[in-house]
Formats: C-alpha cells, sequence, structure tokens
C-alpha cells in the first residue's frame, strides 16, 4: 500500500510539472493561474514571485520584461500586492535614465579619475540609540531618545483627507545631482549639480510623488530652484512652503527631499548603497530636528521625531537596509512649518541617480504604507 502511495504521490507532481510547462510554453498571459503551492515546491521554487522572474527572463524579450515590471502585470496576475513582493515591481530602470547611461557613456569615457568612490553599508554606522529595525543617531546629550515610546505615539492625522493637498514634497538644495553611470571612481571633471530637473534631486522627488499618487495620495510637488545662491536656501524655500500652506491649508506634512555628501580627505566619496531585490539602492538617511541651545520656536519637534521612527520602522520592515540612522540634532531646517515635517537625504553625490530614484520608490511606498496604517 506505502508502494502505491508513494507511486501515486510521484505520478501526481510528474502531471503537475507537465500540465505546467505546457501551460507557461502555450499561453505566456496565463502564468499566474497555472501557479499552486503544491506546483511550487514541485519546481523547488520558494515563491510565486521567485518562479515569475525566471520564467519573465526566459520567455519575454528585454523590452517586454521592462515594461512587465513597470506595470506590475506579472505581480497583478500572482495575485500578490502587500509587504516585500511589492519590491519587484518596482527593481526597474526608467526609461529615461537608460537613455540617459547610454548617452553619458562617451563623456564618462573622456573624464580623468580624480578619486575613489567608496561603497558602503552606512545602516548601522554612527547609531548611538538602537531598537530592532530603529536606530537614530543622536547628537543632543541633554534629550534620551525613547524610541520605544515614540514608536507607541499616535500620530495626529485629524484632517488629513487623502483627496485633499496634504503632502507638500520640495527641495531646498533643488540642483542637486548624482551620479550617471557607476564607474567605481569620480572625476572633477563632472559637475553632478545641474538645474536639469530631469538629472537633480527634483527627479527623484518625482518617483515619491507618483508612488504616493499611485497609493490614492494628493501630494503638490513644488521644483523651485531654492539655491541659485546657496547662501540663503533655506529662507527661500521657506517662502515656497508659506505660498502653499496660504493655497491648501490642508497641507499637514511637508517633505524636503535632498542628497547627502560625504567626503574622505578630500579624495574618497562616500557611496551608501544597499541592495534591495537584486538591485542597488541608495542609503536613506531621515534628519529630525530639535529645540535645543540657539534652536527655539520648533513646538512641533518631538512629533517629528516620533513621526521619523514609525517611518524609519516601517521602511526597515519592507526594505531591510535601506535606511542609514535617523539623524537627531539641534536644527529646525524649516521643519516647524507644517504639523509633521522631515528632510530626506537620499544618498548622496557618489550614488548613481538610478539608485536614488530607486530609493525614491521604496520610501515612497513606506511612507504610503505607514500613513495608511495611521489613518485607520
Amino acid at each position: 500500500m506505502n508502494k502505491f502511495l508513494r507511486f501515486t504521490a510521484a505520478f501526481l507532481c510528474f502531471t503537475f510539472c507537465v500540465v505546467l510547462l505546457f501551460t507557461v510554453l502555450s499561453d505566456k498571459d496565463k502564468i499566474g493561474a497555472a501557479l499552486s503551492p503544491v506546483m511550487l515546491a514541485v519546481v523547488g521554487v520558494s515563491s510565486p514571485l521567485e518562479y515569475a522572474n525566471t520564467v519573465v527572463n526566459e520567455l519575454y524579450t528585454a523590452e517586454e520584461r521592462e515594461q512587465i515590471k513597470k506595470t506590475s502585470t506579472m505581480l497583478t496576475l500572482l495575485g500578490y500586492g502587500t509587504g516585500r513582493d511589492e519590491v519587484s515591481s518596482l527593481a526597474y530602470v526608467s526609461k529615461d535614465i537608460s537613455d540617459m547611461i547610454a548617452k553619458s557613456a562617451d563623456m564618462y569615457a573622456s573624464f580623468k579619475k580624480s578619486g575613489e568612490i567608496l561603497e558602503e553599508d552606512l545602516s548601522s554606522k554612527k547609531a548611538n540609540t538602537v531598537y530592532k529595525s530603529v536606530s537614530v543617531n543622536s547628537t543632543i546629550s541633554s534629550y534620551k531618545v525613547d524610541i520605544v515610546k515614540k514608536l507607541e505615539e499616535k500620530l495626529n492625522l485629524s484632517g488629513f483627507d487623502k483627496n485633499k493637498p496634504c503632502i507638500l514634497v520640495y527641495h531646498t538644495h533643488t540642483t542637486e545631482g548624482f551620479e550617471i553611470i557607476d564607474m567605481g571612481w569620480y572625476s572633477n571633471d563632472y559637475n553632478s549639480r545641474t538645474k536639469d530637473i530631469t538629472k537633480n534631486i527634483v527627479r527623484v522627488g518625482e518617483e515619491i510623488v507618483q508612488i504616493l499618487t499611485d497609493k490614492g495620495f494628493t501630494v503638490i510637488h513644488d521644483k523651485t530652484v531654492h539655491d541659485a545662491s546657496y547662501s540663503g536656501s533655506y529662507d527661500r524655500s521657506a517662502q515656497t512652503v508659506k505660498k502653499w500652506l496660504a493655497e491648501y491649508p490642508s497641507i499637514i506634512l511637508s517633505l524636503d527631499v535632498h542628497r547627502d555628501a560625504i567626503h574622505y580627505d578630500g579624495k574618497i566619496k562616500s557611496k551608501p548603497t544597499t541592495v534591495i531585490d537584486n538591485k542597488k539602492a541608495a542609503q536613506i538617511m531621515i534628519i529630525a530636528g530639535c529645540e535645543s541651545g540657539d534652536v527655539t520656536n520648533f513646538p512641533n519637534w518631538k512629533d517629528n521625531l516620533a513621526f521619523s521612527c514609525k517611518l524609519q520602522e516601517t521602511a526597515e520592515g519592507l526594505y531591510s537596509g535601506l535606511m542609514r540612522p535617523i539623524f537627531f540634532c539641534s536644527r529646525k531646517y524649516n521643519m516647524d512649518m507644517t504639523r509633521y515635517a522631515m528632510l530626506l537625504e537620499m544618498g548622496t553625490d557618489a550614488n548613481t541617480l538610478d539608485e536614488a530614484v530607486y530609493s525614491g520608490r521604496l520610501i515612497g511606498n513606506a511612507l504610503a504604507k505607514m500613513l495608511d496604517e495611521q489613518l485607520k
């Protein structure tokens, strides 16, 4: 009897394999309908996404693969739409950026090497306060950051209506840009700062806005150049925030999106990078200001810190390693102007635009998830 059962089980497994192979080869669009937990076990993969990636790479042209990733067709077929499984729908190179890379090849080939780019993981460095996936680098000795308490706080999102402009994204240092091609070194012949919004931090902000919009949020993205003269940039961006608040008092959250710059010994540039779903992403740092010393009239700073901790927790839960420690400092950076406000550092000048854009999608997705959970 046992031999008969084993034979029957083996026969059924073989039949499933044949049916699955036939389905895939005969009709690519019905891959999702053919999959089942039993079949996944039979073909030796751990998840539908793992199988889907294999099938897509083998059966589709490069152009078709790009389209699938952009439209999330494969994930829809598989019935996936939450958690880490969303990552695959975000891990693609935008056509405008792939075209940009191709056009920049000759330019980069003409550059002289000026120094090294050090690719490193900064997710756990310089954190002096840590609780599970949330880490904080605090420079305020007079205030002990209690991450647990901050995570337990309920955000005040009264009046937050996804159908009204409640989120403002802007850029104090609008011309901050990135490398285009990942060379492993940098050249002083190339200046990443640019007013071209297809290449600078505005392009990254656009990804954040697009993800939030796709999730049902109404977002304003201001693309005003505030740093044509670096001095006074924050004064000018404050005027921009005031303008939007006057027009839309519904704005509750403002995000000032930047990119960082970390240089060692004047010749080495740090490139904080992680890998999410087999694709490089620029690591992100949240700056949370504090009313301390010369910094006054900042009544909402404790609320901002709670918001930052919650976002960090959500982002790390979805994309482990994406976030650098929250930088908690005696600064204001216009974060007193809305109920909640954050400054985001999207990688550094050594990261590529594609890496930063990818991180924009990821943090946008994490922010949408966190807000939706808080709005329940």
